[in-house]
């Protein structure tokens, strides 16, 4: 019977498992293999993971105000700085979530953005801003959707405030696909970013679909259990992957006010596979498959699935993925997300990394397309 390692030339997990560091091994045995904590190997693994040394190091850092650095969002993709945004994800790529205190934290401050509260912290904004309400605004609705991914991916939807505000972005998104405007959103004014149209923004902000809107959707499962839910996720990145959205490139925008047009980017542009190659950015794709994968959607989109048959020529006889090195880190940011081996300098420690991602992709897509796409258990088509 067909599953989700049926695409591949061969199972690398048995090698993974021998040759791989703790979070790896734990990962591939839970997440990708479905043992539980019951098992008294799985459980020590725990144990090891929650005592990973490098995602200590981070702990002494958060202050006292539940951030990392003073900031809330990575700003550069080409700069790993310590962020809130950047160390939390790392945590929860180690599958380090609310059992953390400093993760509680965190997340106890980054819920206060889904509220209506009339003074929120700005943090990395708070000079942009300086009480200009409509800017205000904008850096709101921002923080809201970089925070409401970061909740998202360590479990917080089952709170009904946060799925609520996962529901409400998702109507926003979806309106404005819906409008005509979406066709043509921006305007050349002078030099600089095109400026989104007036028509095109709703309470004073741009719900175009960008990078963290993506993120927000596809760690919040829960949306797939609604007919209603995947019929709009559908129109959503049907809209993304036209040509119309693609065009806008991933600086997408910006959104003018009197003191000054805001830029509203991480657009999800999307290359030809030889261009992550040589700009060396092919994490950043791992990264955008995996959450298309988590939404089930790689199969409805001929580019997509060409990226994950590019992968699977990739793969060796006995199942490994040895890509070199010169394809990877060019973007920082993403480079510190996909690899949970940090050192590379021994080509194992790369290899596993690189097949623990493409297998995540394969997995959550062969589970995920059965209720998004409606494929049953059939082996897609790559």
């Amino acid at each position: 019977m067909a599953d989700w390692k049926s695409p591949m030339r061969a199972d690398p997990s048995e090698w993974l498992v021998l040759h791989s560091c703790t979070p790896i091994r734990y990962r591939v045995l839970t997440e990708l293999h479905s043992l539980t904590i019951a098992d008294p190997n799985i459980a020590k693994l725990r144990t090891d993971l929650l005592k990973w040394a490098p995602a200590k190091a981070h702990l002494r850092y958060q202050r006292q105000d539940g951030t990392w650095g003073g900031k809330i969002h990575s700003g550069n993709t080409k700069d790993a700085e310590r962020t809130t945004e950047r160390v939390l994800w790392e945590f929860y790529e180690l599958t380090w979530d609310r059992e953390i205190k400093e993760v509680r934290k965190s997340a106890k401050l980054l819920k206060t953005y889904l509220t209506q509260k009339k003074e929120m912290p700005l943090y990395e904004f708070k000079t942009q801003v300086k009480q200009d309400p409509v800017r205000e605004r904008l850096v709101i609705w921002f923080l809201r959707t970089v925070t409401l991914g970061l909740l998202a991916r360590g479990g917080w939807t089952a709170e009904r405030k946060v799925m609520e505000a996962v529901e409400d972005l998702l109507f926003r998104v979806s309106a404005f696909v819906s409008d005509p405007v979406s066709k043509s959103p921006v305007e050349h004014v002078g030099v600089g970013l095109p400026l989104f149209k007036r028509d095109a923004l709703d309470s004073g902000y741009c719900f175009i679909p960008d990078t963290h809107i993506l993120r927000v959707f596809a760690h919040s499962p829960e949306l797939l259990e609604s007919i209603r839910f995947r019929t709009m996720l559908k129109k959503v990145f049907d809209y993304v992957m036209s040509e119309d959205y693609q065009e806008l490139g991933e600086d997408l925008g910006a959104i003018r006010t009197v003191r000054g047009p805001i830029p509203r980017g991480w657009g999800i542009r999307l290359y030809p596979i030889e261009h992550y190659l040589e700009q060396g950015n092919l994490d950043e794709l791992l990264f955008l498959l995996e959450l298309f994968a988590r939404l089930g959607l790689i199969n409805r989109y001929p580019l997509l699935m060409g990226y994950v048959d590019w992968l699977l020529a990739q793969q060796e006889k006995d199942g490994r993925w040895d890509l070199p090195t010169k394809y990877f880190g060019q973007k920082a940011l993403y480079n510190s997300w996909m690899r949970l081996e940090k050192d590379w300098k021994s080509g194992d420690r790369r290899i596993a990394d690189v097949t623990f991602r493409v297998m995540v992709v394969l997995k959550y897509q062969w589970e995920r397309q059965v209720k998004m796409l409606g494929r049953g258990s059939d082996l897609y088509g790559f």
